[in-house]
């Protein structure tokens, strides 16, 4: 018996450090899968790693003075760097890694999966985009993401200009791809291009922002004389007069050709296999698995349910009456201009009005943070910025956040568009959406705690990232962090917004209505419509969709847990479940916290 015992312990000695080589190799090999695929993503896009703040201490190489490759043979590349990366992951023996590799396991095969389910809508989306066109993308590369630290990124600043002329060229060519398969957007898109590069090349070089920035941060450089500065300032100014306009003016030529061809329609489902690359298209922004149809009728169901819950609050105030929401929010805004609401709900107008707003958003940034503790347990250190929108996206009229480099140059910031003046009660939960707890907790959690795996730098899902950014507005609202009815009228407004927002999304795109019928609903069931609204969801069909979406499946998640796990519910820990592995499809975040009730309920 016991030479029987003696056997089986030489055995187990033997066999148990094999397997556990075994594993080590698994998870070394899936470690250097994640790594690999990185570093040739941004060989093949340059642009990311500027947006990322890599610096070349960063131990990431790319070509700092290159452009993506936006031809019909970039987009081809890039699909081919999908399909050889899933084909490495389906061959890792997901038994024989961690936890946490699994899960990033599984972000990375859905990324890329639904890129290459994509790849028959190539050219489906718009290459004419007021939002996203090659006007925009160029400016914001140059102005916020290449970095000038010294000499070499400042040479690296003008052969990235040299290049713009190269990367306008191929967008044309994708024009002419699209236009030949019938896709082309409505008239009225083409004509805000046609709008917004006109007024791009009005100024004399000097006055461009691609010179006038490279200006600035140039004389902020110590090796770099001033013979030198000036050399480099005539070479910008050159190429921008020489080349970039002109290579814009051959691309207004053409676009104004295509605005001749083009129709009013305002949806994709007059696009070849239109009705398909909508549903293609929710499941890219939500990660969820709804029809189109399935969509629609949720966002009608969560209008009425808030509207309801905001009809009792108006009532609190003396404002009701048997008429559509829209007239009733109308009713409620009239009362703002009375005398004894004017400070409630206004700025004064003046010069000082900008500061005030930018400092107003500040301090309830800088109150949220003092917050945090109160249902999370981790406090990001990288910092957040209020600043205004740059003019050359004022038009657009987005207000947006815009994350830290990863190596925590360049500030995370809190874009605010000053063409307009939100009414001051809606402001805390604006606050609370961009910075924290909202985008910036939420990514800024995720440079700080998943670095080591970079390419979760690479994706952001907005179902999880735009519905976490609508929970926590809720959750505030549960917190107390609204401290009276008309914050949270206007929090319960702000979530209104987004489930119109489904409706309209979807009514333009599945149940094919016109941009009027898109501007009447949110009139009816809002007190307002906005141009720029419905024509940012008609150039990106289904993400509009992914906030109402998102927070809903948050919420029923939460919910879960606290019934599942009654007092052993911990709200602190459910939200670290829910973040400490970045962006997620919402699928797998169920999963996610199913195995997080299932260990609470073991340890309990």
């Amino acid at each position: 018996m016991k030479r029987v015992a003696l056997a089986l312990l030489l055995l187990a000695a033997i066999i148990i450090p094999a397997c556990q080589q075994s594993a080590n190799r698994e998870s070394a090999k899936i470690e250097k899968l994640f790594d690999d695929y990185f570093r040739e993503y941004l060989m093949l896009n340059p642009e990311k790693g500027s947006e990322l703040g890599l610096s070349k201490k960063s131990g990431y190489s790319f070509d700092r003075a290159g452009l993506d490759d936006a031809s019909g043979d970039g987009m081809r590349a890039n699909n081919d760097l999908a399909r050889k990366y899933l084909g490495q992951l389906k061959a890792i023996d997901t038994t024989k890694i961690t936890r946490s590799q699994n899960i990033d396991a599984k972000i990375l095969t859905w990324f890329l999966e639904v890129q290459l389910e994509g790849e028959k809508f190539a050219d489906h989306r718009y290459q004419i985009d007021h939002l996203f066109g090659v006007h925009n993308q160029m400016a914001n590369l140059m102005t916020e993401y290449h970095i000038i630290e010294d000499l070499q990124d400042a040479q690296d600043y003008i052969r990235r200009l040299e290049k713009i002329p190269i990367r306008v060229h191929q967008v044309k060519e994708r024009i002419k791809v699209q236009e030949k398969k019938g896709v082309l957007p409505p008239a009225f898109i083409i004509d805000r291009v046609i709008t917004d590069m006109d007024d791009f090349t009005m100024p004399e070089p000097e006055a461009n922002i691609l010179y006038s920035g490279f200006k600035d941060k140039l004389a902020s450089l110590s090796d770099v004389d001033s013979a030198t500065a000036e050399d480099l300032c005539r070479k910008a100014a050159s190429t921008t007069e020489a080349k970039i306009y002109p290579a814009y003016q051959e691309f207004l030529d053409q676009v104004k050709i295509s605005a001749q061809e083009a129709d009013s329609l305002a949806g994709v489902w007059k696009l070849p296999d239109g009705d398909e690359y909508y549903a293609y298209t929710l499941k890219l922004h939500t990660s969820a698995r709804m029809t189109p149809e399935e969509v629609f009728q949720l966002g009608l169901k969560e209008a009425k349910s808030l509207q309801d819950k905001a009809r009792v609050l108006l009532d609190s105030l003396g404002v009701s009456g048997d008429t559509t929401f829209g007239a009733l929010m109308n009713q409620y805004r009239a009362t703002w201009d009375a005398p004894e609401n004017q400070d409630r709900f206004y700025y004064p107008d003046g010069e000082e009005k900008r500061e005030m707003v930018l400092s107003d958003y500040q301090s309830l940034l800088d109150s949220a943070l003092l917050r945090l503790p109160q249902a999370f347990k981790y406090i990001p250190k990288t910092e957040v910025t209020v600043q205004p929108v740059p003019e050359y996206k004022e038009q657009t009229g987005l207000t947006y956040y815009e994350p830290a480099s990863v190596d925590g140059k360049r500030k995370a910031t809190f874009y605010v568009n000053m063409t307009y003046t939100m009414a001051k009660p809606g402001m805390r939960s604006l606050t609370y959406h961009e910075t924290v707890p909202g985008h910036h907790y939420q990514i800024a959690l995720q440079q700080e705690l998943t670095q080591n795996r970079m390419f979760k730098n690479l994706y952001f899902i907005s179902g999880f990232g735009e519905g976490w950014a609508m929970y926590v507005q809720n959750l505030a609202m549960e917190l107390g962090w609204l401290p009276d009815v008309y914050s949270r009228i206007a929090e319960l407004n702000s979530q209104l917004f987004r489930a119109v927002r489904i409706v309209v999304d979807a009514g333009i795109h599945h149940k094919r209505w016109t941009k009027q019928q898109a501007a009447k609903y949110m009139q009816d069931n809002l007190g307002w419509s906005s141009v720029n609204e419905i024509d940012r969801y008609i150039v990106w069909p289904g993400q509009a969709c992914s906030y109402t979406i998102g927070r809903l499946k948050i919420q029923e998640l939460r919910d879960k847990a606290k019934n599942e796990l009654g007092p052993n519910f911990d709200l602190k820990d459910f939200h670290m479940t829910l973040l400490e592995n970045g962006s997620l499809p919402l699928d797998l975040l169920e999963d996610v916290v199913d195995d997080y009730i299932s260990t609470r309920k073991l340890e309990s």
